[in-house]
């Protein structure tokens, strides 16, 4: 039952990384290289609440194999501390992203647009100096996820192997 438990944690972590790499790194500059900005906004904003959710929906997956493990090692949450903290991390800014930052950076952009369809130029530029500071955080928040995925694969993984 551990081995398996401990595969599928490992398996939820990698498809972790590899949805936040498709995503951010290989979904968004193709859209934003083939589409104009408009319409691939549009597309981002449909597909990015399912990425950020799954990111905190698997956090949460994570908590309740721990939880499992831990009704027959009690130790096992000593053992594992590291690897909680940053699941709770995860989960945090994972729904930050998802409940926060998400619809305000949707906001902006639907503002924006409304601006410049309107011919509002001055309020135009400044809607979108604001979405690109959302913008800025959300990356950041994002490549640190990606970076504290990468952590917690490797820290459960060094631990499943002792």
């Amino acid at each position: 039952m551990n081995k398996a438990i401990d595969t599928l944690v490992l398996l939820l972590i990698g498809a972790l990384i590899g949805i936040n790499i498709f995503f951010s790194y290989v979904i968004a500059p193709l859209l934003f290289s083939h589409f104009d900005h408009r319409h691939a906004g549009e597309i981002m904003n449909i597909i990015f609440p399912y990425y950020f959710a799954s990111g905190w929906i698997i956090g949460i997956v994570l908590y309740t194999l721990i939880g499992i493990k831990s009704i027959k090692d009690k130790q096992i949450i000593k053992k594992y501390r590291g690897f909680i903290i940053g699941v709770l991390i995860l989960v945090i800014t994972h729904m930050a992203l998802h409940k926060t930052v998400l619809p305000i950076g949707k906001n902006l952009s639907a503002q924006y647009y409304s601006a410049v369809d309107k011919g509002e130029k001055k309020k135009a530029s400044e809607l979108k100096s604001k979405f690109k500071t959302v913008h800025g955080i959300s990356s950041t928040i994002n490549l640190f996820n990606l970076i504290l995925e990468i952590y917690l694969f490797q820290y459960y993984f060094l631990r499943v192997r002792r």
